[in-house]
């Protein structure tokens, strides 16, 4: 059975460097001579970044946020035209970005918790103007995130993340901003990654290990398979997203799983 998907691009001597892409293959990329690609249509940026990550909005307009933020603000929103729209702050010390329930859902790691709003609250949430509507940290004084390890959606207005110290697994409502608060096992303790499947969660890597870990939110996990310390992303329906220079590949751990 095969377990992975890939998609080559036909990129030359170009290189890829940030893509997402959903579970079918859809995705949009920024290469390294500021060209965005998706399925559909390629276009010239008129802007150079340094260590930027890419998601689409919706099919009129995506995003671009510099990881580090410097003297300028880092967050980029721009048209399918390659028309900048807007600019804000998105922080310091970006680790991952989510758009869900037409909301920017931004995550941040150590270095960020010190350097002020957004970045201290741990993770923060913006709508498509980059105002911030909520952040953790300055809305929960029980507990504090002080690096966002990974994130992933979950359903249609929700998403799950698992912050450093305590690792607890956090599921946040992006309609009420109601989180749920629940201990995870050492079993995967330091995962890097996280995607869901039918209410369930499959973790991948550990501080000790690189194998998927599925559990049920209560009491049953399972370990099982093994995958290359590559950098990869849940991206739902037991999927993970990785890419390199010339492709991204798309993981089925539900399949691995399955198959052991």
């Amino acid at each position: 059975m095969n377990f992975q998907t890939v998609y080559p691009l036909t990129s030359g001597k170009l290189r890829l460097l940030t893509l997402d892409s959903d579970e079918h293959g859809n995705f949009i990329a920024l290469l390294s001579n500021w060209e965005v690609w998706t399925n559909q249509w390629r276009l010239a940026l008129q802007q150079q970044f340094r260590f930027p990550l890419i998601r689409k909005i919706d099919d009129t307009r995506f995003l671009i946020v510099e990881s580090r933020r410097g003297p300028q603000d880092n967050g980029h929103v721009f048209g399918v035209s390659g028309n900048k729209l807007l600019t804000f702050n998105a922080g310091d010390a970006v680790e991952a970005v989510l758009v869900q329930d037409e909301k920017i859902v931004i995550s941040y790691f150590d270095e960020g918790i010190g350097s002020g709003k957004p970045s201290s609250d741990g993770l923060a949430v913006f709508n498509f103007d980059g105002q911030q509507l909520w952040g953790f940290n300055s809305s929960n004084p029980a507990h504090f995130i002080l690096d966002c390890y990974c994130m992933c959606k979950l359903g249609k207005d929700s998403i799950l993340f698992y912050p450093y110290t305590d690792f607890p697994l956090l599921e946040l409502r992006l309609t009420d901003y109601q989180v749920t608060h629940q201990q995870t096992p050492d079993d995967f303790c330091g995962s890097h990654a996280l995607t869901t499947t039918r209410g369930n969660v499959i973790f991948c890597g550990s501080y000790e290990d690189t194998c998927f870990f599925w559990w049920d939110r209560k009491d049953k996990i399972k370990r099982f398979g093994d995958f290359p310390p590559a950098r990869l992303r849940g991206i739902g329906n037991g999927k993970f997203l990785t890419f390199d220079d010339h492709s991204f590949t798309i993981v089925d751990a539900m399949a691995v799983m399955r198959e052991k």
